[in-house]
């Protein structure tokens, strides 16, 4: 790698090694430009499936608004993803999906409004809603967060078939109980389907712990039958006693029944969640690490089971309803939040200043970062351009994953 710096009259180069890539700044500051170009070899060729996302917008959006073929047994499902931020939802929709069409983050509110994404196996189409992380509009109005992350996950909710809660269950402070924002939502649908399912079981060093946490975030009941631990002694003299393990726990069949929650109002709803730390009426649970895919394959054997016959929502040749500007977007908001420290990612503004394919089938692209603060454009190029030659680079291959082609980045960085 060939990196020039030009400071006024004078001029650094620095010889750094594998790639060869140049970008140049102006660091009065006035008018700071970061420019880095790409000059790697090509990435192997992509194998094109019936499945795509085009990288032209014009096309994304005349694809999706095609009807979907007459299939002929066709089943159909929609999935909604809900927890609250950080807990890996998106990351969950890429490992369903096989297509990396979810921007991903170490930080919380990466996903700032709901997507769909379309997973196609024979006749059956399951289209999943990932949605952003559950916060109340109290919390969305302290950190001047969009209004779809109040929005979106109760509009998933109500076109979903089946809801999909996803658990942290490696976090010490929340594993022990669902939040009360998903109680809520859980029981303004109790009727449509529910299944929990426990990431990042990884990073859980006690996996012994894990049917504890499960009878908390289930109260003990999985599909309408009682579940005993293995882990507490009264438990399992109980369980020996009961001549049939799969029988459901009568005492606790009236939580199991689903009530007609139009009829609650909010305040209702509160007042029977409170001091709720799980729901009874999970048809099943999965304990998956998502990041890694383990497990993964059992919840897409299930959602395929749950599928019911009806004509599917997208043709076959659609992957996500996105914009593939937003994508490209989405993509560098989330590098900048896994880059930089603390709150500098969520004032940065990221917008397409170019986006062009060129003969050969290289999608050029050239973003343009705008920070408010000099001192933000500052620490986002980084000691001798390391921080944003790492953000591109990274961006970049994220890039020819998603749409499948080779990708030629170019970023530029400038101070509002």
């Amino acid at each position: 790698m060939h990196v020039g710096i030009n400071c006024g009259t004078k001029m650094l180069c620095h010889s750094l090694t594998h790639q060869s890539k140049w970008f140049r700044v102006n660091s009065s500051l006035r008018v700071l430009t970061l420019r880095y170009f790409s000059q790697e070899s090509p990435s192997p060729g992509f194998r094109s499936p019936s499945q795509r996302i085009p990288s032209t917008p014009a096309i994304q959006s005349e694809l999706v608004r095609t009807p979907s073929e007459y299939v002929k047994g066709s089943r159909v499902l929609q999935v909604a993803i809900l927890g609250i931020p950080n807990a890996g939802k998106s990351t969950l929709v890429n490992q369903l999906s096989g297509w990396q069409t979810c921007s991903v983050s170490k930080k919380v509110h990466t996903t700032k409004k709901m997507s769909k994404t379309v997973l196609i196996r024979d006749e059956t189409q399951i289209v999943f809603l990932d949605t952003p992380g559950l916060v109340l509009p109290a919390e969305a109005k302290q950190f001047n967060l969009d209004k779809s992350f109040v929005i979106d996950p109760e509009v998933a909710l109500s076109k979903a078939n089946l809801l999909l809660v996803l658990h942290d269950i490696s976090n010490k402070w929340t594993r022990g109980s669902l939040s009360s924002k998903i109680l809520r939502l859980l029981h303004l649908y109790p009727d449509k389907e529910s299944v929990l399912v426990l990431n990042k079981i990884d990073l859980l060093k006690e996996k012994r712990l894990l049917l504890d946490y499960t009878n908390k975030l289930t109260e003990g009941i999985v599909g309408g039958k009682s579940i005993a631990s293995n882990t507490d002694p009264r438990k399992r003299r109980m369980s020996r006693q009961n001549s049939d393990m799969s029988t459901v726990n009568e005492s606790n069949t009236e939580l199991s029944e689903p009530t007609n929650s139009r009829s609650m109002s909010e305040k209702e709803v509160a007042k029977r969640i409170e001091g709720k730390m799980g729901w009874p009426n999970f048809s099943r649970v999965f304990m998956i690490s998502a990041i890694d895919g383990d497990g993964v394959s059992d919840i897409v054997e299930h959602l395929y089971g749950a599928a019911k016959p009806g004509r599917w929502m997208y043709n076959s040749s659609v992957v996500t309803d996105q914009n593939p500007h937003e994508m490209a977007i989405a993509i560098i908001r989330g590098k900048l939040l896994d880059i930089l420290d603390k709150e500098l990612p969520y004032s940065i503004n990221t917008s397409v200043r170019y986006w062009e394919e060129d003969l050969s089938g290289t999608l050029n692209i050239v973003m343009a970062l705008d920070c408010q603060k000099k001192f933000t454009a500052k620490v986002v190029v980084g000691t001798g351009g390391r921080t944003v030659i790492q953000l591109a680079r990274e961006a970049e291959q994220d890039l020819r994953n998603m749409f499948r082609q080779e990708v030629r980045l170019k970023i530029v960085v400038e101070p509002a």
